[in-house]
């Protein structure tokens, strides 16, 4: 589980990082491309608007879609746990314990690296600063993560196994 939550922590950096990017160069090529004006019979501005509009416009939207698979990643953990129905035995507690302070300070190190470039006034760090839901969820990213994880914890040692408790359902 501690693995799976770090991974999504990488992928949303990343992911909120390649983004910034891409949206730099869409909005350095995308007014480029649109004056290009007319080649022999073919209005090549007109053309590019139906190619490089369409795909800017995409990439407006790839923010929303960003955070929508963060929170759904981090939603489906807690039901994956919940569904899986693991049931370890007491004695795994502290290991969990630990396991969950690892996560918090690889949660503390990856959001003071996004708070660094977050607060920077270069093109990066206005892409970043767009981008709402995704600056919060990381930025408290140690919170969220802990949250997470205890209710993970909860369901996993606090949860009786209906196998075991006996009762087969049948005669």
């Amino acid at each position: 589980m501690f693995f799976v939550l770090f991974l999504i922590l990488i992928l949303g950096f990343f992911g909120t990082m390649v983004w910034s990017v891409v949206d730099i160069a869409s909005d350095e090529i995308t007014p480029i491309m649109e004056d290009l004006g007319m080649v022999g019979d073919t209005n090549l501005s007109q053309v590019s608007e139906y190619t490089f509009g369409v795909a800017d416009t995409f990439i407006q939207a790839v923010p929303w879609l960003i955070a929508l698979g963060y929170v759904l990643a981090l939603v489906f953990t807690l039901v994956f746990v919940f569904v899986a129905g693991y049931n370890p035995h007491p004695a795994f507690i502290a290991f969990y314990v630990a396991l969950m302070l690892l996560l918090v300070f690889g949660c503390i190190i990856m959001s003071n690296m996004y708070q660094d470039i977050y607060t920077g006034n270069d093109e990066i760090a206005l892409r970043l600063q767009e981008q709402t839901i995704m600056s919060f969820m990381i930025l408290h990213s140690p919170f969220i993560m802990v949250f997470i994880a205890v209710i993970g914890g909860i369901l996993m040692f606090g949860m009786k196994n209906t196998a075991d408790s006996g009762y087969g359902g049948g005669i």
